[in-house]
């Protein structure tokens, strides 16, 4: 098999003997096709019922992508004015579409009502309403807040015809005019991630949080984890990143959250604008985006299954459709832009869902990477994550593999020709970017996942990788992210020793060589299995494959594919320069990348060459459709090749084509009589063609679809001597996967003000994130607080601090209290006044919390009254209280060695939650730890069978941990039983 002649990365091609590239059937390379021909389900997400927003679903649209239209209203004395002309021009006569995408001055509108109740009786939807700016004062462009009162009026009036206000090309705004304020700014992922969720927290408060957003770089990951969002998409063209980056992560991000995508493209360049009303010398018919690269994009987005796709603007000529006599459905009103749009409308009506779009490869990156594209319009800063921090040897892998993908992707925007902003794939558009976050039911439906970044590494992601593989699916990993696993993934482990090796060192790959030209670090790998060595260096192996469970891991003994980034002195010699290349300080490796492009092109189901690109929908047995676009300005040749099966018939869906005669249809320099023409082995410069395939399938098999499970219920994490809740969990982004509430400690509640709790508030409660609080570490008699009136002046304190407390949880709606009892007193009060009075005190907390609608939970202590299961439920019965319950510990009842059968029935109907722990004893025998993580304690299984009575009973972790992995594991333990 000749793997990948590759003129488009500027290597030679390798002729590969090695059984694995062989070509042979039982080849891992030639195995068959798995296919996932599911539409995005938002109903279906796990986190769906928990998000304060929930996206829409495909039947919201009908089972179809809708357009987008009418991006302005006219605003005269402070009213909506022709608004029904309006929308009857852009939504009846001309068909531009019924989601209507408004700038914000029409919410201000003395007839807003009345306007509202006009979308709701044409069933229009209204959509991602624009303009604000955060910092700027009153104007056009503006910061603002959505008024309770306004949101209320669109969300009972419209429904789920109201898809939210915009957060617009804001990331971008972040990364050019915020990041850089931060202080630290060269703080780490985790603070920069911190910084950056707070920004637009305050953004989607003052929005209202429903929102739609429009990215202008790659950070939607973080937006649609909030909960918050509706749909996500990109202003693609303008000055802006690669469209098929852009939306590899756009679709990694919906799929990830459950949130779908809409698509966008502008009239703007990063020099001009289009418009075919007036002329300058920056705007005008000539100007701005090309409508060969506007047609393009549109079909790409309709093919990406987006939701939503339009234009920008500039689909009518202003002049023509100023009054009534303009919507007369004349031709001459439509602008080239607009034909093509309603052309579009028109070719979605008639031929519905293209199918689901192919991407069985996800490329995964660190939670908290923040990695975006190596040059972009916000700044002049190059080779950066979160804006401020330099690439690091993950950060250029990523870069590496995108650009294999999507060859040149870099030179989006930075070219008056467009190159950049759609590429040739020689591969087929076939990935989604994914962040280390996802679960395992997604990583399933993707038959290939490439670590392409470096990974914080921990129990947890070794687990979900380790899973995906046994479970089928092909993980390629550098040594880099390998060696940071103990016990290595799959019976495979790299030394902990980095070694180097110098430029033009010689590799063997198959029976054939290559000459590495820039040094490289690696790292020596071993393994208790069977491997294929897949290349070498001086006998050394330096890639291998093997097969885990089901399925198989390629690893890369290279450190992270690149080359050493000390190998040259990157500073001062790389510039981003218009109509030039970005220089690349750190390239992939030759025998990396022969090794990924063999796996990248085993995942092919059609060939049409590596200088076209090709998106290819499924629609199931069968049927295809393929979208095959000229990104050049030449003429090239067309040929589909089937890797799935022989193509038992072919027709081509016919697309408009009258732009092709318009003034603007190429950028400005480029000669539209020099493209050629789309023929029957040919396809014209700057064109795009879709065809519709019936195939004999063979080797595919279709993944089944699985309903991702549901997410557990009433499992709690303690949290002790934290800063900020909000901040505890997003330190951890699978805290969701894992637990639905968290345990606080009561100072938390006692050291603030009520409007520092306030504010926190609205997160915590978008995120329905449930809240024990616990008193226990302050009710000890002496120093904090005491529950029995023997000094009184001490007791009116404590009570005093207890009911703020109380009162304080419900800024959070908390529900839960959590307390113990305390010593007796040494002098002066007798055992039996302090159980009347800690019966007196019960009395009163459970009053002042019941009116509040708080329960309390009776902790129990070993050493500590109620010394047992009888003395507790004898205290509970005395007080009497319908808020007072048991919080038993399974630390308690194994120092105690009960009667787990007795206790049950003697605790049945009375607990509130349940404290899991185990205990440990000190070198004489006694008990002095009773918070020993499960996952460690030899009295495992008797704690999961104390437990497992009822699931509907909260279950509060109570054993201290020192990181994430105690925390994952104990969780894991819970769930499994």
């Amino acid at each position: 098999l000749i793997l990948a002649p590759a003129p488009y990365v500027g290597m030679p091609s390798i002729l590969m003997q090695d059984k694995l590239f062989s070509g042979e059937k039982n080849s891992p390379e030639m195995s068959q096709h798995r296919i996932y021909i599911h539409l995005l389900n938002p109903r279906e997400h796990p986190d769906d019922s928990r998000r304060f927003v929930q996206p829409p679903d495909w039947p919201t649209f009908d089972n179809t992508t809708h357009f987008t239209s009418l991006r302005k209203f006219r605003i005269e004395e402070n009213r909506i004015v022709h608004y029904n002309t309006d929308l009857d021009i852009y939504t009846k006569v001309y068909e531009l579409g019924d989601v209507i995408w408004p700038f914000h001055d029409f919410l201000s509108a003395d007839n807003l009502p009345v306007f509202i109740d006009e979308l709701k009786k044409r069933d229009l939807f209204l959509f991602d309403i624009w303009g604000y700016v955060p910092g700027s004062g009153p104007g056009e462009w503006e910061q603002y807040k959505l008024s309770p009162g306004i949101s209320h009026l669109v969300n009972s009036k419209l429904g789920d015809h109201w898809l939210g206000m915009d957060n617009g090309e804001q990331d971008g705004r972040y990364i050019g005019g915020y990041a850089s304020q931060m202080y630290p700014r060269s703080a780490g992922r985790l603070q920069q991630y911190l910084n950056f969720q707070q920004h637009f927290e305050r953004l989607t408060d003052d929005l209202g949080n429903k929102i739609a957003t429009l990215v202008s770089l790659n950070y939607g990951h973080y937006f649609l984890k909030e909960g918050v969002y509706t749909l996500i998409g990109a202003e693609t063209a303008q000055a802006l990143p690669n469209g098929q980056v852009f939306y590899a992560f756009i679709r990694g991000a919906g799929k990830q959250y459950g949130v779908p995508w809409f698509g966008n493209s502008s009239v703007y360049n990063r020099w001009s604008y289009k418009t075919y009303d007036v002329e300058g010398p920056d705007y005008g018919p000539a100007k701005g985006t090309s409508l060969s690269l506007m047609k393009r994009l549109m079909y790409s987005h309709i093919l990406y299954n987006s939701m939503i796709v339009g234009f920008e603007s500039d689909q009518l000529y202003a002049e023509k459709i100023k009054t009534s006599a303009g919507a007369n459905g004349k031709e001459d009103a439509l602008t080239p832009i607009g034909h093509i749009q309603r052309s579009a409308v028109r070719w979605v009506r008639e031929t519905g869902q293209p199918g689901v779009m192919y991407t069985p490869v996800a490329l995964m990156l660190d939670f908290f990477a923040g990695w975006t594209f190596p040059r972009h319009l916000y700044s002049s800063n190059i080779y950066r994550v979160w804006g401020n921090l330099p690439y690091q040897p993950g950060d250029y892998l990523t870069d590496a593999v995108l650009n294999m993908l999507y060859p040149g992707y870099q030179n989006s925007s930075y070219y008056h020709d467009e190159t950049g902003f759609v590429c040739a794939t020689p591969y087929g558009d076939i990935a989604d970017c994914i962040l280390s976050d996802a679960e395992s039911w997604l990583l399933a439906r993707y038959p290939v996942l490439v670590v392409a970044g470096e990974l914080l590494a921990g129990e947890e992601i070794h687990d979900k990788l380790e899973r995906y593989v046994a479970e089928g699916g092909h993980l390629i990993i550098t040594a880099g992210n390998l060696v940071k696993f103990t016990e290595g993934l799959g019976g495979v482990k790299a030394d902990r020793e980095k070694k180097h090796f110098e430029a033009n060192q010689a590799i063997n790959l198959g029976k054939e060589k290559l000459t590495e030209e820039a040094p490289f670090d690696f790292y020596s790998l071993s393994s208790a299995g069977d491997v294929a060595v897949l290349a070498t260096a001086t006998n050394i192996p330096l890639a291998i494959r093997t097969v885990y469970g089901k399925g198989q891991m390629t690893i890369l003994g290279s450190a992270f594919g690149i080359s050493s980034m000390n190998a040259i002195a990157a500073e001062n010699k790389i510039k981003s320069d218009e109509d030039t290349p970005l220089p690349k300080p750190y390239p992939i490796l030759k025998h990396v990348q022969t090794i990924l492009d063999a796996v990248f092109s085993a995942q092919m189901l059609f060939d049409v060459g590596y200088r076209l690109s090709l998106i290819t929908c499924c629609k199931g047995e069968g049927r295809y459709t393929l979208g095959i676009a000229n990104n050049s300005w030449q003429e090239q040749e067309l040929k589909i090749t089937s890797r799935c099966g022989h193509i038992e018939s072919m027709a081509e869906s016919v697309l408009d084509q009258s732009e092709k005669t318009a003034i603007g249809y190429t950028p400005e320099d480029v000669n539209k009589f020099q493209l050629g023409t789309s023929g029957e082995n040919t396809i014209a410069g700057g064109d795009i063609r879709i065809f519709l395939l019936q195939v004999q399938e063979q080797e595919v098999e279709i993944t089944p679809h699985q309903v991702p499970p549901s997410r557990p219920k009433n499992l709690f994490l303690p949290l002790r001597n934290i800063r900020l809740i909000k901040e505890e969990i997003l330190r951890r982004p699978t805290f969701f996967e894992h637990f639905d509430g968290v345990v606080m400690d009561w100072k938390y509640l006692s050291d603030r003000e009520i409007s520092s709790l306030k504010q926190e508030a609205g997160w915590i409660g978008r995120q329905k994130l449930s809240i024990i609080t616990d008193l226990t570490s302050g009710v000890d008699l002496y120093p904090a607080l005491r529950l029995i009136d023997n000094l009184h002046a001490d007791y009116i304190a404590s009570m005093t601090k207890i009911e703020d407390v109380i009162e304080k949880m419900g800024i959070l709606q908390s529900k839960e209290l959590m307390l113990p009892l305390h010593r007796f007193p040494e002098n002066n009060f007798t055992q039996q006044q302090a159980w009347k009075s800690f019966e007196a005190t019960f009395i009163r907390l459970c009053k002042y919390a019941g009116q509040r609608g708080i329960n309390l939970n009776l902790r129990m202590r070993p050493g500590i009254p109620p010394y047992s299961f009888e003395d507790a439920i004898g205290f509970i019965e005395r007080v009497g209280a319908p808020n007072l319950q048991l919080a038993p510990s399974t630390a308690f009842e194994l120092a105690k060695s009960a009667d787990a059968q007795k206790t049950a029935a003697l605790i049945q109907g009375k607990v509130g939650l349940w404290l899991v722990s185990g205990v440990e004893k000190d070198i004489v025998g006694k008990y002095w730890n009773q918070n020993l993580p499960v996952s460690y304690s030899k009295n495992r299984d008797e704690i999961l069978k104390m437990i497992n009575t009822n699931h509907e009973i909260p279950i509060v972790l109570d054993g201290i941990y020192k990181n994430h992995d105690e925390e994952y594991l104990d969780a894991c333990e819970l769930v499994s039983s």
